[in-house]
């Protein structure tokens, strides 16, 4: 039995900490599954095109609609599996947060929709999930979930269903802004070096390049390759009538100024844009004259005498914590008063708890604290930034040469803002905020 246009794909508590992805069957009309034979189908774009007519024709009706609802919800986890699959390797990031951003469908019938009137009791109102609802929410420019704002932007007649819905996915800010923090920017390396400009690639390169080519030699090449480029894409277009999908083939490497064997300094520049870009390592000018001698940061703790050091990097992380924090606390807190749950869930996290017992005691899915305090993305930044003002001190100074040392410094900072053992008040990244709410 095919499960598209039937089931929908949703996320749900796994028994370990943690979410999972899970599908359930929807009920929909019976007559319209029967008519279109719904149980039996896989993706058709045909079908995609009957139950959106539907959806528009009868805009009280809501199963033509939880049947795309459904299509889209296989869609999204496809995409964003797929985008998992290709960085989870190479940089931090979590399926599940990233499916949280946008699997927020749960398949119920109705929407709670926001009042903005001051003068109302409650400020949410119940409505059916259907095409008049989700016009409701377009005219006031605020649609969720995102399937919803999926199926009011699509247009059959100049994408299908498929691809419309992972092109969405992609084009998502929230996700974009996601994986930035954590050094991912989805375009291809080819692209990206078409789309920078020279001072952004010399910038990029002596910032954070890595190898043997000289900055000379970077120069020379992203000047050719912006040439050359431009013609192998208008050529590639003639003949497959597709945008994207190009590879730079032996032909073009040779045509290229100093012509290239391989793709090795086309990738590695590449590299280097996409970390100076996303901010990975901070825009920093490494001095090319000293050793790094960094083997580990515990070690340098170790070393100190009279945990000076300790004290410094405490400092320090509070120094570049506290306003991080300040900030992130002070937009939420205007959700307050509507919603005693969000403050709630700070003070039991600041006091120790788990995303299960939080989750428990708010009376709210794990996904919905795991969204509100995102506890790696907010070590993430104030690591970044405690580590531009710790490679200034002798005992780091040396890392300034030294990409994977920097690296290691600032996920040893992660770490010790969420597990330091080293201080008898429990971790630092939680006293801030115990601190910033009070």
């Amino acid at each position: 039995m095919a499960k598209e246009y039937c089931e929908l794909c949703f996320l749900e508590p796994a028994q370990e900490d943690g979410l999972k992805v899970s599908s359930k069957k929807l009920d929909i009309d019976s007559e319209l599954i029967e008519k279109l034979d719904l149980s039996n189908i896989h993706e058709d774009k045909n079908i995609d095109k009957i139950l959106l007519s539907i959806t528009k024709e009868e805009p009280k009706n809501k199963d033509s609609l939880m049947a795309l609802r459904c299509r889209v919800s296989h869609s999204i986890v496809q995409k964003i599996s797929l985008i998992y699959k290709q960085f989870s390797k190479m940089e931090d990031i979590e399926l599940s947060e990233m499916l949280v951003i946008l699997l927020d469908d749960s398949g119920e019938n109705y929407l709670r929709i926001p009042i903005n009137e001051f003068n109302k009791k409650r400020s949410f109102i119940k409505k059916v999930f259907c095409w008049e609802t989700i016009q409701n929410m377009q005219s006031k420019n605020n649609i969720k979930p995102f399937s919803a704002e999926i199926i009011s932007e699509f247009n059959s007649s100049l994408s299908n269903l498929n691809t419309w819905t992972k092109n969405k996915v992609q084009g998502s800010s929230q996700l974009k802004s996601y994986l930035i923090k954590r050094g991912v920017l989805l375009k291809t390396t080819w692209s990206l070096i078409a789309d920078s400009s020279n001072k952004r690639i010399l910038e990029a390169w002596n910032r954070c390049g890595e190898g043997k080519f000289q900055t000379s030699y970077i120069k020379k090449l992203h000047e050719s390759y912006i040439k050359e480029y431009k013609k192998a894409k208008t050529i590639y277009k003639e003949q497959t009538g597709k945008i994207s999908g190009w590879q730079p083939d032996e032909e073009f490497l040779k045509s290229l100024n100093p012509p290239q064997q391989n793709k090795e300094a086309l990738l590695t520049l590449g590299k280097a844009i996409r970390k100076y870009l996303t901010g990975v390592y901070k825009p920093i000018r490494f001095e090319s004259d000293l050793e790094s001698k960094f083997e580990s940061f515990d070690k340098d703790i170790e070393d100190e005498p009279e945990n000076n050091l300790i004290t410094k990097i405490d400092s320090t992380l509070r120094s570049s914590g506290e306003s991080i924090i300040k900030k992130l606390i002070n937009q939420d807190k205007k959700k307050w008063d509507k919603d005693k749950s969000r403050k709630l869930a700070w003070q039991l996290y600041s006091q120790g708890l788990s995303q299960r017992e939080i989750a428990s005691r708010c009376v709210h899915k794990q996904a919905w604290v795991s969204k509100l305090i995102p506890e790696k993305k907010i070590a993430e930044s104030v690591a970044q930034d405690a580590a531009i003002i710790l490679l200034r001190v002798d005992n780091f100074s040396s890392l300034k040469n030294d990409i994977y040392g920097i690296e290691r410094l600032v996920e040893s900072l992660k770490n010790h803002l969420i597990n330091s053992e080293l201080n008898v008040n429990g971790p630092l990244l939680k006293q801030l905020i115990k601190e910033a709410i009070e």
